[in-house]
């Protein structure tokens, strides 16, 4: 049996089962030792076993995840929320008989569709929140992505998320140089060198757009070295040294064989007229740890660590650090409620 502690969108490739392997799923509500209530769901064996059906998969699960799954239901298969949300039996019916009609006045509307797409922001903001802070969540995640460790899961949120990289590593906006995939290989396997791959490959916008790179390390990767270095002085960590050098190697080899700009093409192989990606000393990031590594036990602030990392990435020209809770501050500013007026 499993108690079910939340929901998180699964991306595994599944295959829909065929009627006839169809099973009951027995259900019961029951109370903890504090009375909250709870759902238990049992799937019982095939009907067409001689013997009788026996309970087979068990699950529990309390009132934040059924919230959540009434919401994951309604939105699947177009039902009208049992919340009603203060909107009129008549309004849930039409809209149950016709959605395709709202959905298509509410594309129309220009203020419609920005709180749609807002809102849709602000859960993804959520979730790499929870990915953040929740390791149980994270480990979800991960475990749903068979064979991949933890810099999987952050490739697959941002490939899902680009717009979070898009406006918020950068002065500038940055966009998706692949509109289905930001990991590309920038430069090509050859007899006697290796390849390199991105793990995003983006390109600013505007009349002239320039190639920028982008590598993933982890939430949990040290920034610095477990000790100092000397008094006062912490040096870098080795994962984040060997990511800044990845970072460089990956942004030269690809101006070596690019050289200084790019054609884009068309779907079938064609120029496309005017449309280049210049490669003048593209600028590349590497977004990895988190600063709250610098506060101590206390709740205070490590300032010898703090000088140390500062220094460092301040230091360097290319590739820019970032760590993932500057990228979620911007994110969750990005989407925040403007004040009324």
């Amino acid at each position: 049996m499993a108690w079910i502690d939340g929901m998180i969108e699964n991306n595994q490739r599944i295959v829909p089962q065929k009627a006839e392997k169809s099973v009951d799923c027995g259900y019961q509500v029951i109370e903890d030792e504090d009375g909250r209530r709870i759902i238990h769901l049992t799937t019982h064996g095939s009907k067409h076993r001689a013997s009788p059906p026996k309970s087979s998969q068990s699950m529990q699960f309390g009132q934040t995840v059924a919230e959540t799954l009434v919401d994951i239901l309604c939105e699947a298969f177009d039902l009208s929320h049992p919340s009603g949300s203060g909107v009129e039996p008549e309004v849930r019916a039409a809209y149950q008989a016709n959605p395709h009609l709202f959905r298509e006045l509410i594309a129309a509307d220009v203020e419609a569709a920005d709180v749609v797409g807002l809102a849709r922001r602000r859960a993804q903001v959520d979730r790499f929140r929870k990915l953040l802070t929740d390791d149980v969540a994270f480990r979800a995640e991960m475990d749903a992505l068979p064979g991949s460790g933890k810099e999987k899961v952050w490739q697959q949120f941002f490939e899902q998320n680009p717009w979070i990289l898009g406006t918020s590593l950068a002065t500038q906006l940055l966009t998706s140089w692949n509109d289905k995939l930001l990991e590309q290989v920038v430069a090509g396997y050859s007899i006697v060198d290796v390849g390199k791959r991105t793990d995003a490959l983006l390109r600013t916008s505007g009349r002239i757009r320039s190639m920028a790179f982008v590598e993933f390390k982890t939430h949990t990767t040290d920034l610095l070295a477990p000790k100092p270095y000397r008094s006062g002085v912490w040096k870098p960590s080795s994962e984040l040294t060997g990511a800044v050098a990845q970072a460089q190697v990956t942004a030269h080899r690809a101006s070596r064989e690019i050289q200084e700009r790019l054609q884009s093409k068309d779907v079938d192989g064609g120029d496309i007229p005017g449309d280049w990606t210049y490669m003048f000393r593209p600028k590349s990031y590497v977004v990895v740890g988190q600063l709250g590594q610098f506060v101590v036990d206390s709740g205070g602030h490590h300032e010898q660590k703090i000088r140390s990392f500062e220094l460092y990435r301040r230091e360097l020209s290319t590739p820019e650090v970032v760590t993932f809770d500057e990228l979620l501050a911007k994110a969750e500013w990005m989407v925040a409620t403007p004040p009324s007026e």
